[in-house]
């Protein structure tokens, strides 16, 4: 499933479209390499091609240029999917190379082409006009969009798409009045839980899917997010198991860090308040807590780390004034 970071702490969804936001975030983008600007090796060229005249034969096989001196045969998705896969330059998240509806396609600008039929990277980035001395002026100029200047990324979508169709929503804002908003917990949930209930051991909690794909419905892992490998879906030790159970316990229970390992390990105590997946491994919900802040009793072990509706450290699964890591390393 496709989805990007709509702000670090908020999940956005519009509709039908889950990744609304997202969509109109890649759009904007230009050529930018992923991995944030820094070469992927000193053998590759990461400068951006378009508009510059030594850069021509990126895209054509000859300098009289036009489409008909294209690469890849003139198949335009698959040449500028040929930088723009999400290691040397930003994937486009809008599917192309498809037929649109009836209805799309009625509303799609008369200056937005499609190819026979279809939509391609070109329905909507115009780059030719970085080959020319003139410049249009109804060209954004941000991510090459077609059509006149919006300082409002989805203004953009709306070129094609039906505003009203696309109303925002937060997954995270499940209360009202102080009252569980029942409708919010199904978009992850099969039934609604019971917020008011105690931890169960081993309990599945009724999740729609794999935990990470729930997560991945609206955000993506940033390039240089710490929980990359080795972190996500593998299984903690035993002994950062005894470690994060320690952890949890330490502003509870008037002993050293020594004594409280030693305690967990007779006890066989599983950590309570950082919660592992379907099959006991890392995942998105292990450091952030996806649950508004009074949701869950603050008797709950997992209410630790809610926040409000809009978030401002991350939802993280750690004790107050102190650092994400510390919640399952000792250094």
């Amino acid at each position: 499933m496709i989805g990007d970071r709509v702000q670090q702490s908020e999940c956005a969804r519009y509709g039908r479209s889950w990744v609304f936001y997202a969509l109109a975030a890649v759009l904007s983008l230009g050529y930018m390499p992923a991995n944030g600007g820094e070469p992927l090796n000193s053998q590759q060229d990461t400068r951006n091609p378009h508009g510059d005249p030594s850069m021509c034969s990126t895209c054509h096989k000859s300098n009289v240029g036009g489409r008909d001196s294209l690469i890849f045969n003139t198949d335009i998705p698959q040449l500028c999917q040929s930088c723009h896969d999400g290691r040397h330059a930003s994937r486009e998240a809008h599917p192309v190379n498809i037929v649109p509806s009836v209805a799309i396609t009625m509303k799609i600008p008369s200056d937005f082409p499609l190819d026979n039929g279809k939509l391609t990277c070109s329905t909507c980035h115009d780059v030719t006009w970085r080959c020319s001395t003139v410049q249009p002026a109804t060209m954004s100029g941000r991510g090459y969009l077609r059509g006149a200047p919006s300082s409002d990324s989805l203004d953009f979508c709306f070129n094609c798409h039906r505003q009203e169709s696309y109303r925002p929503f937060n997954v995270h804002d499940q209360l009202e009045s102080g009252r569980q908003k029942t409708d919010t917990c199904l978009w992850c949930h099969l039934s609604v839980p019971n917020s008011a209930s105690g931890i169960k051991e081993a309990a599945p909690y009724g999740l729609r899917g794999k935990a990470i794909d729930l997560c991945r419905n609206c955000h993506s892992m940033p390039a240089g997010h710490p929980t990359g490998d080795p972190h996500m879906g593998s299984k903690p030790s035993a002994d950062m198991m005894s470690y994060m159970s320690a952890y949890e316990l330490q502003p509870k229970m008037n002993l050293s860090l020594k004594q409280l390992l030693e305690y967990v390990q007779a006890a066989k105590r599983a950590p309570r308040s950082i919660p592992l997946d379907e099959n006991g491994c890392i995942t998105c919900y292990s450091c952030h807590n996806p649950h508004e802040k009074g949701l869950l009793p603050n008797s709950n072990p997992r209410a630790v780390g809610a926040e409000p509706k809009k978030a401002n450290n991350h939802r993280l699964r750690i004790q107050e004034g102190d650092i994400s890591c510390r919640a399952c390393h000792q250094k």
